[in-house]
């Protein structure tokens, strides 16, 4: 009988294996929760992250960095970050003090390109916290060679500086300028911070197209002062007289779509300009986010043109005066002004009347993605030889500036700028134009995938450095639906000393949080964070089916079955 029983274990064993039943239980499963340092580093941050991992460790799944299954994330630093959180995701903040004595760079503004024999402007922005009484050195370092220099002293306890470096390149492109700026403590020791802007060499002239509808003195000398500089291009079309046009061979219409082979459209003769050429101008600066001068010679009431011109008051002066810079430079003189009584946000002025009657003259604003530029200095060309022809070299100088603000028509954005080996970088692709059917990408010689991001005509990827110090270059191709093609090559730089990346300005880190549904304190209230997320992120319930027979401990009674059953027959002496 036992024989019997042992062999009928081990049978009914068996059968349930290949049956596999399962059962429906009700499971708990620990929620995750993303623990995340930030831009504080330093052992203060680490100190905090410690704390809140061994808080939070009996609970939950603590985990270095945001995945797409955490519950919620802690975020430990002092700015907004950089890198994009989901916007369901439940986020705690943690917002360290900022150092004191603490001098960072904030921006750099630099072209991305600048023809030969050209100096590069590069301005920079620095934010200084509890550094009042203290003067810090900005420099500039291209190829191992300092080039710019210049000083400031902090006034007060939280400050911003803006300065502008003119830097001479040096060795060959493209040239990684370094931005380094030195303070010195209340200790005697100096606190350093860089940053790194890349800038390309221009191997074709500037496109420039100056459109008249009538002849303009006004622009005719600027034309010429264009024309007689090798980097630009300059095409022109003027309207003679009544349909009558005198234009260059690759002059076109301002309505005309062809007008985004340009980087600067240069606009006179405002009384006759067409509402169909506005519409042309304005499309230009927020298609192509070109950038457009417009030169009045006389005052403009009404009309289409008034539309790009902001509200200025006319000055006629018995004798030219001299206009300045605000930040030096050529000096234009003129008679007859239009002096802007109102600027928008992020107007620039380039030329202003003497300190005793002020008013903006000359001045550049954003004009939807493009950049507008209007001079009121009417009649500046009468005088353009005064000053060793400081007209010529104004004009010059700032149409290429503008110019080289004109993003191409592939535009390939590598974040950071300057890479050390083995790092990764975040690549944003941007088409302008036609939509593309479709848009290739390789670094280093290797494929690359790009990805949709958000916008019309805008791509992602990621790409990695080598182990080696050596430039990589980034190629991109797009086709749109009629075949045409358009590529785009962007060298980057791979160096072992690259500076850290740039941190931009950003709103505070408490903003994260309150933007989803979270909490902000300070490092040593972390208590509260807990305590929120334990009575806010509970362990999830929910029906799992398990299935007992495939647990290997099945196996012993198995076999015990079949090895007693063996045991008790051989005893009795059969097989």
């Amino acid at each position: 009988m036992m024989r019997i029983t042992l062999r009928l274990i081990a049978i009914a064993i068996a059968v349930a294996a290949a049956v596999d039943p399962s059962i429906a239980v009700d499971a708990a499963t620990r929620p995750r929760i993303a623990v995340v340092v930030g831009d504080a580093d330093g052992p203060d941050a680490g100190r905090v992250r410690d704390d809140l991992a061994r808080d939070l460790a009996a609970d939950y799944d603590v985990i270095p960095q945001i995945v797409s299954d955490a519950a919620a994330a802690i975020v430990i630093g002092t700015r907004y970050p950089i890198d994009p959180v989901p916007d369901s995701l439940r986020v705690m903040t943690v917002t360290m003090p900022p150092p004191a004595d603490a001098v960072r760079i904030v921006r750099l503004v630099a072209p991305r390109e600048v023809p030969p024999a050209t100096r590069i402007r590069v301005d920079v922005e620095l934010d200084a916290h509890g550094a009042a009484g203290r003067t810090t050195n900005l420099g500039a370092r291209v190829g191992g060679v300092e080039t710019s220099v210049v000083s400031h002293r902090w006034l007060q306890v939280d400050e911003r500086w803006r300065a502008s470096l003119d830097v001479v390149p040096v060795g060959e492109p493209p040239f990684v300028v370094r931005i380094a700026a030195s303070t010195a403590t209340a200790g005697g020791a100096t606190e350093s911070t860089a940053a790194d802007v890349v800038v390309r060499r221009r191997t074709i002239p500037l496109a420039v197209e100056f459109v008249d509808a009538r002849p303009s003195w006004a622009s005719t000398f600027v034309r010429r002062a264009l024309e007689g500089d090798p980097r630009f291009r300059v095409e022109s079309v003027s309207g003679e007289s009544r349909g009558v046009v005198a234009k260059t061979a690759g002059a076109v219409p301002l309505a005309d779509a062809q007008l985004d082979r340009f980087d600067a459209v240069v606009v006179g003769g405002l009384d006759r300009v067409t509402t169909t050429d506005v519409a042309g101008v304005e499309r230009y600066m927020r298609e192509r986010e070109g950038a457009v001068v417009v030169l009045p010679d006389q005052r403009i009431e009404s009309g289409p043109a008034r539309a790009l011109l902001p509200e200025f008051t006319e000055r006629l002066l018995e004798r030219p005066a001299a206009l300045l810079s605000p930040s030096g430079g050529a000096v234009l003189r003129a008679s007859e002004l239009l002096v802007a009584q109102a600027l928008p946000p992020g107007a620039d002025v380039l030329m202003q009347m003497p300190a005793e009657t002020g008013g903006a003259v000359i001045v550049t604003m954003p004009q939807a993605a493009g950049r507008l530029l209007v001079s009121g200095a009417m009649d500046a060309w009468r005088d353009r030889a005064a000053d060793g022809a400081a007209f010529d070299r104004f004009w010059q100088a700032t149409i290429a500036g503008l110019a080289l603000t004109t993003p191409p028509p592939i535009d390939v954005e590598v974040t950071p700028v300057v890479l050390r080996p083995r790092e990764a970088a975040t690549v944003i692709v941007r088409v302008r134009g036609a939509e593309p059917a479709r848009v290739s990408a390789a670094f280093g010689g290797q494929p690359l995938r790009l990805v949709p991001d958000a916008g019309r005509g805008v791509y992602r990827g990621r790409v990695t450095a080598g182990e080696s110090a050596r430039p990589a270059t980034l190629d991109v191709e797009a086709v749109d639906a009629r075949g045409a093609r358009q590529s785009a090559v962007q060298p980057v730089p791979i160096v072992v000393d690259a500076a850290p990346r740039l941190a931009p300005v950003a709103a505070p880190l408490s903003l994260l949080s309150a933007s989803h549904h979270g909490l902000d304190v300070a490092p040593g209230r972390t208590g509260e964070i807990t305590q929120a997320l334990r009575q806010s992120v509970r362990p999830t319930h929910a029906i799992a089916r398990q299935h007992p027979m495939r647990s290997p401990w099945w196996l012993l009674p198995f076999v015990a079955c079949l090895s007693a059953e063996w045991w008790a027959r051989r005893r009795l002496g059969q097989r």
